[in-house]
């Protein structure tokens, strides 16, 4: 097919350096022959010129598609000869400026934009982003691209924040350290020893501010690499000891958590008119209302369908009691006081309230019991069940959560709990009042509430506030400033993105080599943002 070689330098300015000979289509396809002209070529391992050509073979890079078209080039290159006899390269192939690279299946424009699409979506989403173009791209394919990327130079930063993630969830364990200023990663360290971490601040002495957790492996490590350098005890990881703390008290006192339940009330000793009773008092009414209108015996009888014999009988009675037959007494009918109180304590077992009231001279069968306590069950509707004990975990949220974040029925419950156990109400009030100080950033308040802490008697805030005395000074500094690495928080929001992805290198050298690229792929631009507002939704924060 003919081409215009003006209009190829145009669409592809990597084609200058070559000589196109032809341009096909085939199917969805547009294939480029061409062949590199240059006289020279620089051997790789010296850079000396050379001019022998040792042999010929084809190469065949993707291009960018053209049209909604997949490219292809096959591009004949040429192996030199090295005239450098201290190179250990005897032969090299050539390379088209601006078209290929060594060991490339790509054009160097379009490894270009894959590279860009890793380190900007990472595997699965940038898998699927090529999927609506012309070039198949795999995550595999994208995960080795960002591995394949230079590890961008620290900057000189002046405040770092340093948590630890796990490479292998509870055995192996990394460390990440940020840019607490625009909160990205800027290096993974292999383990989250002192040792390792003040060896890296030991190589950038620029920094002047460290914020951690409240664990002592970083704080010693600052300390032994730069001494006296302000630190920052994390207010996210303050409210996990607190949380935590909270949930070993509600656990000692799970008993209380559940509701008491109310004692049914007595049931009435009067005896209950049977339906049969109802049906002769509510016919009573009725005719003898009739009858006392004027109106005869007959045609009430034919009104109501009934015998003249019983028209007459009810009508001449002057009140239903009279025409009601009085039950019969049985041999349990003075011992139903005694079931009717026996029944309110509880006891509804019919074989052993029949040896009791056995031992009291009764005669008669288990069943005749049994029926008794079916009709002083009856007598009282069933109390409805009492709601379940609430989960200590949502105990925790309503005691340390935001107020104004909680519903009426949390409020309520946790009300109720505080009126049912002392322990659990002092739990509440110190751990408010020490959220309530966290999340107002109220530094000088620390002190006071240590000494109330230390005067409870709730000893799981005893080891809290013996644990934030020990670092006072970096908890009053994270309860001062606004430096915070909440959203490196473990467990919570983009965390676990960049755990899922450190857990994939499992090397020393692989953490050297790709771990920035990775963080900040899994990360990705929005991170600090959507990591933020996840924390901030929490109930607790």
């Amino acid at each position: 097919m003919d081409h215009d070689p003006e209009l190829l330098k145009v669409l592809f300015p990597s084609l200058s350096q070559v000589l196109v000979e032809r341009v096909d289509r085939v199917g969805r396809t547009v294939r480029i022959a061409a062949r590199c002209v240059a006289a020279t070529a620089r051997c790789p391992g010296c850079g000396t010129a050379s001019r022998r050509v040792h042999s010929r073979y084809v190469r065949r890079p993707v291009e960018i598609a053209v049209g909604g078209q997949e490219t292809a080039i096959h591009l004949v290159v040429r192996r030199f000869f090295c005239d450098e006899a201290a190179c250990e390269k005897k032969t090299s192939a050539e390379q088209a400026d601006q078209l290929t690279f060594r060991y490339g299946r790509r054009t160097v424009q379009l490894q270009r934009i894959v590279e860009h699409v890793a380190s900007a979506l990472g595997g699965q989403a940038g898998q699927r982003l090529p999927a609506h173009l012309p070039v198949a791209v795999s995550g595999s394919t994208l995960l080795r691209q960002i591995r394949r990327l230079a590890l961008p130079p620290v900057p000189e930063i002046e405040v770092v924040g340093v948590d630890e993630f796990a490479l292998r969830r509870g055995r192996r364990f990394g460390a990440v350290v940020l840019d607490m200023a625009s909160h990205r990663p800027v290096d993974v360290l292999p383990d989250h020893t002192s040792d390792t971490f003040a060896s890296w601040l030991r190589k950038h002495p620029h920094v002047r501010l460290v914020c951690r957790d409240r664990g002592s492996a970083f704080a010693d490590g600052a300390n032994r690499a730069l001494p006296g350098i302000p630190q920052i005890a994390d207010r996210r990881h303050i409210l996990d000891n607190l949380a935590t703390a909270v949930e070993k008290a509600i656990r000692r006192h799970r008993p209380c958590l559940t509701p008491p339940t109310p004692r049914p009330p007595a049931p009435s000793t009067e005896p209950v008119e049977t339906r049969a009773q109802q049906h002769t008092r509510a016919r009573w009414q009725e005719i003898r209302t009739l009858y006392q209108k004027g109106i005869t015996i007959n045609a009430i009888s034919g009104r109501l369908g009934l015998d003249r014999k019983t028209i007459r009988r009810y009508a001449h009675a002057t009140s239903a009691e009279e025409l009601i037959q009085p039950r019969r007494c049985s041999e349990l009918t003075g011992f139903k006081a005694y079931l009717a109180a026996r029944w309110a304590e509880g006891c509804n077992n019919a074989q052993a309230l029949r040896e009791e009231i056995g031992a009291r001279g009764y005669q008669g069968s288990r069943k005749s019991v049994r029926r008794s306590l079916n009709s002083l069950d009856n007598q009282q509707a069933r109390p409805a069940d009492p709601p379940p004990p609430p989960a200590v975990a949502h105990v925790v949220r309503w005691i340390i959560g935001r107020p104004e974040n909680q519903s009426e029925s949390g409020h309520q419950r946790l009300k109720d709990l505080c009126e049912r156990c002392d322990d659990i109400a002092a739990t509440h009030q110190l751990a408010r009042d020490f959220a309530t100080l966290l999340r107002q950033r109220e530094g000088h308040r620390p002190t006071a509430w240590l000494a109330q802490a230390e005067q409870s008697e709730v000893k799981e805030l005893h080891a809290f506030a013996g644990g934030i005395r020990k670092g006072l000074a970096a908890v009053t500094a994270g309860l001062t400033q606004h430096w915070n690495s909440g959203p490196l928080s473990k467990g919570h929001g983009g965390s676990l993105r960049y755990q899922t992805a450190m857990r994939r290198m499992r090397s020393p050298q692989s953490l050297r080599m790709s771990s920035i690229s990775e963080v900040s792929m899994a990360t990705g631009p929005g991170w600090r943002s959507a990591a933020s507002a996840t924390v901030a939704s929490m109930a607790y924060v």
